[in-house]
């Protein structure tokens, strides 16, 4: 079963903070995603491992000169680091940036059975972060007046739902908890599909192709890539999750009800992504608007991106996060982009289920309070 939040990780962040009365409030965290389905691959079936006896691995790199504030951030973060590496976590990956201020820290194993240390640059499957890489491509299809946010979904493609539906391109892009009616408990999974399959058919090209012109050329993120066949890169992070007693590597594989598409990335790029999009690098004002949503969402919730209180400017957060078995991720950003944090845990191995995770739901709440804490000043 999930582990609850960690209690000193809540404390530490009330300290940050300058007093809490109440237990953090994460939130949101969205249905889970995954990967394009390949043929189902054999699962490898481990002996229940220990905690992992972690490798040396590279001391946490710095730039500039770091204020008091940006400190107590990586304390913070440090110690979540050791709490989950202790509790069974194999990989802890932390990037954080303010202003001229950067941090990163890599924690762990690339993998139980190989033990090498992790490194800063290496890849892991970030979940329902796709969902903002994909929200992209969908919303430069409505900038070209090819798509309309409020277009059935019966008409991408044909044969999807059955006459009458009353779902639309924005009920995919939003909230996409609000589909199970019609397309079960695998709403989230089966939402990003179908967006993807809407935006090949307009577009005439794969999937990955589409991304690639859309985003990661135009911004340079060499480490994100669809995984399209079985291979495992050398660079992946390995994710782990209980089945029936036993220890399973569930790397590359097919996860039950999963998207087809399998975004992999870096904390170096999920950063610089959420950074250009904020600035308007990628899809017109209006556009991004969009993306961003009403700051009334009672969920939280954009069209592509979530959002969280960001008590240093009385403004918003904007970023998403994934949860997928066995791995864990989120990316918050000031609404600038000046200041940015994203943390990817590789779980301590669980059983595998249709809720969202309790480390997702704590790695989240960690996030913003670290953030919040890099300012000395905060709106209350």
């Amino acid at each position: 079963m999930p582990r609850q939040p960690g209690r000193s990780s809540w404390l530490l962040g009330c300290v940050l903070l300058a007093g809490c009365t109440t237990a953090p409030e994460p939130q949101p965290i969205q249905p889970t995603t995954a990967s394009q389905s390949p043929p189902a691959p054999q699962t490898t079936t481990l002996s229940p491992p220990a905690a992992p006896t972690v490798s040396p691995a590279p001391a946490p790199t710095e730039t500039a000169t770091l204020t008091p504030a940006f400190q107590e951030l990586e304390a913070s973060l440090e110690l979540f680091s050791r709490e989950k590496l202790e509790e069974g976590a194999s990989a802890v990956l932390i990037k954080a940036k303010i202003g001229q201020q950067e941090w990163t820290l890599a924690e762990g194993v690339r993998s139980r059975e190989a033990r090498l240390p992790v490194q800063p640059g290496d890849r892991f499957p970030v979940g329902g972060q796709y969902r903002s890489f994909l929200a992209v491509s969908v919303m430069k299809l409505v900038e070209e007046g090819r798509l309309g946010l409020t277009d059935p979904v019966s008409t991408y493609p044909p044969g999807t739902f059955t006459a009458g539906t009353r779902l639309t391109i924005l009920d995919l892009l939003g909230d996409a908890g609000d589909l199970r009616a019609d397309v079960g408990d695998a709403a989230g999974p089966e939402a990003y599909s179908l967006l993807g399959q809407v935006v090949e058919q307009l577009r005439g090209a794969p999937l990955e192709a589409v991304l690639r012109s859309d985003v990661l050329t135009p911004l340079d993120l060499r480490s994100t890539a669809l995984l399209e066949t079985r291979a495992v890169p050398e660079d992946l992070i390995h994710g782990y999750v209980h089945v029936e007693g036993d220890t399973v590597d569930v790397t590359g594989t097919a996860v039950p009800n999963g998207d087809p598409a399998r975004l992999v990335s870096t904390v170096e790029d999920i950063s610089a992504f959420q950074a250009a999009l904020l600035r308007g690098q990628l899809l017109t004002p209006a556009s991004l608007i969009t993306m961003k949503g009403t700051i009334f969402a009672e969920n939280g919730l954009g069209l592509g991106l979530d959002h969280w209180d960001d008590r240093c400017t009385n403004g918003l957060y904007y970023g998403s996060a994934g949860d997928i078995p066995g791995y864990g991720s989120v990316s918050l950003s000031s609404a600038d982009g000046n200041r940015q944090l994203s943390i990817f845990l590789a779980y301590p191995p669980q059983p595998v289920s249709s809720q969202p995770s309790a480390l997702a739901l704590e790695m989240t709440g960690v996030a913003q309070v670290a953030l919040n804490s890099a300012c000395r000043f905060q709106f209350r």
